[in-house]
């Protein structure tokens, strides 16, 4: 039976029409999205009081496929303006940012400026031969011909010979738009862009064709759409702005390279891609660079159901710029010199310089004091370490050097350095090709005058150490309700690909971003050269997935890689386009082993001629310890065996031409704790008699969790709920006769929270420290430290704009809510309620992890307060001066809402509220 606290918010309390901005990560500020009801009919009257009214400002109208709208307001008040005089409106919430698509910075190689033409050598570092995709186009002859795609980006720089040097009819880029201008404000018909490489970068793996460097499917035709600009992020409404854009003109296949933590196919991009899917709209989404952050990072919109969502595996080479030593009469090869950093180095009229003696790579100090000699018409070779890579160029510049060259002191196969701001040309090689450098400039006898340096011609192939294996930055899944991503993976690091001809033409880049746009190539190649099979979202990735080789783990496991590191596994396009079967499901969610979903039939059909026999068995991936001790998520999680015990009711099976079988499943958890919810995977292999590209051996991936997730904590329990006010320091309740001080204790809260471990500790006297980071403008948590002022000591109450809630989720939850609370009673869910705050309502929430900006959930709160009739009443406008608590209730997994007891509840501790 329902206790009255949650009776209150459950029973009668109505989801809020207006959710507020400050529980949802990375939100536009004054932007907000109104959904409106099937039946809306004051249309006329909505958009005459948005052309009449100066502080709201229509943002984009989605009235045909979504009946929403987006807009800027002036500020919350407007919102609540309209909803007192239109009738209809379903839903308020804001409009959410994505940040720029990253991509992993220490690969980044970039080709000389004004070189439009690359060298023969690309052909070989292209992934081709690791796909398939050569031998498609060498034997099959199939470039993507006719097929339209559509790619949502930062701009394409269509300029650039191998983009055909043109936009418009009859270009290989023919459609598209700009959605935002370099500014990010300032949109037009221009798709063009050359301050961003990362859209041109993602066009040139899907269709460049030049003499010696081809995408995927080089005859396709491209729509650019661009999202970004110059700098910064977007927002949803653009991006899909620029989806139902691409839709409209007729893209048969969209690449997304972009993407935001979510986790929930409920969020607004995810909803949207799904269906434009099921209008048979192909939609291929990034994973995401989040694979330091543990497991669950599925991304927005790459979470959706029917979207094709990409991992990266490592190419097997290297693209690497680099530059050699002037040998002089010498006839001996000159050594090539790898390098990271900025292409555009004037080598021709300067020399190296080493700054200090020696030819080791350790030296104390190097350049980390002023450098006392002039290094006009000189390039600095500096040692890493003892002070930052900023203060070494600094110094080289203050001593006039045109450029710095970094050595690393350490072995390794490369570095980046953090070259911001700096005013000259920063390189970076290895230990073992400086101490080649000091070397020579010591044999040559050239420690005053330096030795001359000379520019690579084209990239050099080298090969990569991770090749064919999983990417690390790699994002993880599942999604936050335990169902299966990634869906395939394809070469995404180390990726040579075009780049703005103003920036140096081609460049190496690394992300899922890159492994994206080389599925959506595959796709299209899967359009031409299978025009009369199924091309449903369902269909394509069932024929992708069928032929996909898993990949094993390269360290830390000898077997396969987790399901939810690279799904099934790396795509083969021959295997995809001469298959003559088919199994179905193409991919099993098992869910917890608590509601097990144990029982499934797979279809294989033969569209062959000939008879098929499949030897059927099991293999098992690595299972993953996704928590860590207290039940925090590991950045990177322990890798154990974790064999599902799996039931099949044959273990051979013959298909005959044009037939179809069916075998039963039936799956058993590992044997592992069910208290460490270990993530199950695998495959269900299906092996023919003869392995050709006509009968490939078939791998079916499952996933699952061991353990019952529902018992999963939401809350970060060590550090509770806290409540806080401007100066960083906790508030505390009013002192009765004969009670004892509180300010002893730590907020951790009562219910299922647990207080006294110091894995938290909030620095300096009662101030958020570097623990909690301080609050922006947003009331997102930033990495820094708040301050307190110096008379806070003694602030025992609060004015409302000064309250801020802290909480950290280990996990996702569906439904948040917070509620003030009797300071009276220890049973989380039995104590008397005051009333939900205003904005204490929030849906589909995702964890926090341990990224800058993502550690806290940090909600500021006026005292207002939401009843169950939908009016705000508040406690601090003359309310008496008495102690709180705060309630902070989420919804468990796979809870039902409407079951009180499937929500786990945490008490802050007392604190004073009023005047």
């Amino acid at each position: 039976m329902a206790v009255d606290g949650h009776k209150y918010r459950h029973s009668q309390f109505k989801d809020p029409i207006f959710r507020s901005s400050d529980l949802i990560e990375n939100t536009l500020q004054n932007a907000y999205w109104i959904d409106f009801h099937d039946q809306f009919e004051q249309r006329a009257r909505f958009s005459e009081l948005v052309k009449t009214h100066s502080g709201i400002t229509l943002r984009h109208e989605f009235w045909d496929s979504l009946n929403a709208v987006s807009v800027s307001v002036r500020d919350e008040s407007i919102l609540k303006e309209i909803l007192s005089h239109i009738e209809g409106i379903k839903l308020v919430e804001p409009v959410v940012m994505h940040d720029r698509p990253d991509v992993n910075k220490e690969s980044i190689q970039i080709s000389g400026k004004g070189v439009p033409k690359p060298s023969t050598v690309q052909v070989t570092i292209l992934p081709h031969d690791l796909t398939g995709v050569r031998q498609v186009h060498e034997s099959l002859k199939f470039f993507g011909k006719g097929i339209k795609i559509g790619i949502i980006d930062s701009g394409v720089d269509y300029n650039h010979p191998a983009l055909g040097g043109c936009f418009g009819p009859g270009c290989k880029v023919a459609y598209g738009t700009d959605f935002v201008g370099d500014d990010g404000h300032s949109p037009d018909n221009d798709p063009m862009t050359d301050c961003d490489g990362h859209g041109t970068h993602v066009a040139g793996i899907i269709a460049a064709n030049d003499t010696d460097f081809i995408g995927v499917a080089p005859q396709a035709t491209l729509g650019a759409y661009r999202v970004f600009g110059c700098k910064g992020g977007t927002s949803n409404d653009v991006i899909m702005k620029a989806l139902l854009s691409a839709a409209a003109d007729g893209m048969q296949v969209i690449n997304l390279s972009l993407g935001g933590p979510g986790g929930w196919r409920q969020d607004r991009e995810a909803r949207l891609a799904d269906e434009l899917a099921k209008n048979g709209i192909l939609i291929v989404a990034a994973m995401g660079n989040e694979g330091q952050m543990g497991l669950f990072e599925s991304s927005s919109p790459g979470v959706a159901e029917d979207s094709i969502t990409v991992a990266s595996i490592e190419n097997a080479f290297k693209s690497s710029m680099y530059f050699t030593v002037d040998q002089g009469k010498l006839k001996t090869e000159p050594r090539a010199i790898l390098y990271i950093g900025d292409a555009d180095m004037d080598l021709a009229n300067t020399t190296l310089v080493q700054i200090a003696s020696g030819t080791s790579g350790i030296a104390k100090d190097d350049a980390c004091q002023p450098i006392n000699k002039d290094l006009k018409g000189k390039i600095a070779l500096i040692r890493r370490g003892d002070c930052t890579f900023k203060i070494k160029i600094t110094n080289a510049a203050i001593a006039n050097a045109s450029g710095v060259i970094f050595m690393d002191n350490v072995p390794s196969i490369g570095f980046a350095a953090d070259s911001e701001g700096a005013t000259i040309k920063v390189r970076t090689v290895t230990l073992e090709d400086g101490e080649y450098l000091l070397q020579t400039i010591k044999d040559e006898k050239k420690e005053k005058e330096g030795i001359q340096l000379i520019p690579g011609k084209g990239p050099k192939r080298v090969p990569n150490p991770s090749g064919e294996f999983l990417s690390l930055f790699s994002s993880m899944g599942p999604d936050s309700e335990l169902n299966a991503k990634p869906d395939i993976a394809a070469p995404g690091g180390q990726i040579w690909s075009t780049f703005p001809i103003k920036l140096g033409s081609y460049a190496s880049l690394s992300g899922t971003s890159m492994a994206t746009p080389y599925v959506t190539g595959c796709v299209a190649l899967f359009l031409e050269g299978l025009p009369n099979a199924d091309h449903s979202a369902k269909a394509v990735k069932t024929a992708l997935q069928n032929s996909a080789r898993p990949r094993k783990q390269q360290t830390g496991f000898n077997g396969f890689a987790s399901v939810t590191q690279q799904g099934t596994g790396l795509l083969n396009m021959m295997d995809v386009l001469l298959s003559q079967t088919r199994v179905t499901p193409s991919h099993i969610s098992l869910n917890d082993t608590a509601h097990l979903n144990a029982n499934h039939k797979m279809t294989i059909t033969n569209t062959g001629e000939t008879p098929v026999k499949y030897k059927i068995d099991i293999v098992p991936a690595a299972g993953l310890v996704p928590f860590d001790k207290y039940m925090m998520i590991e950045k990177t999680p322990q890798m154990i065996n974790a064999k599902a015990s799996v039931k099949v009711s044959q273990s051979t099976i013959t298909i005959g031409p044009g037939a179809t079988a069916n075998v039963d499943l039936t799956f058993t958890g590992p044997s592992t704790d069910p208290l460490q919810y270990v993530i199950y995977s695998g495959y269900v292999r299906f092996t023919p008699t003869t392995v050709s590209n006509q009968s490939p051996v078939i791998h079916v991936s499952y996933m699952g969790m061991q353990g019952d997730y529902k018992k999963v904590s939401i809350l970060d329990q060590v550090f509770g709920l806290r409540i806080f006010n401007a100066y960083g320091r906790p508030l505390y309740p009013i002192r009765r006769p004969g009670s004892s001080s509180h300010r002893g204790r730590r907020g951790g809260g009562g219910g299922h929270a647990h207080v006294g471990t110091d894995r938290h500790i909030i620095h300096g006297a009662g101030g958020i420290g570097d623990e909690v980071a301080k609050i922006d403008s947003n009331n997102k948590t930033s990495s820094g430290n708040m301050s307190p002022s110096p008379s806070a000591n003694d602030r025992p109450h609060t004015s409302a704009e000064m309250m801020r809630i802290v909480f950290r989720m280990t996990t996702a939850s569906g439904i948040l809510i917070l509620d003030l609370v009797s300071d009276q009673g220890s049973d989380p869910y039995g104590v008397k309620s005051f009333g939900v705050l205003k904005n204490g309502v929030a849906r589909y929430v995702s964890r926090n992890d341990q990224s800058e900006g993502n550690v806290f959930q940090v909600l500021g709160w006026d005292g207002d307060l939401l009843q169950a009739d939908g009016t705000t009443t508040s406690l601090i406008d003359g309310g008496e001066r008495k102690n709180y608590r705060l309630r902070i209730s989420l919804l468990k997994h796979f809870g039902n809402p409407d079951n009180d007891q499937d929500f786990e509840s945490h008490l802050s501790e007392p604190f004073v509220l009023g005047y």
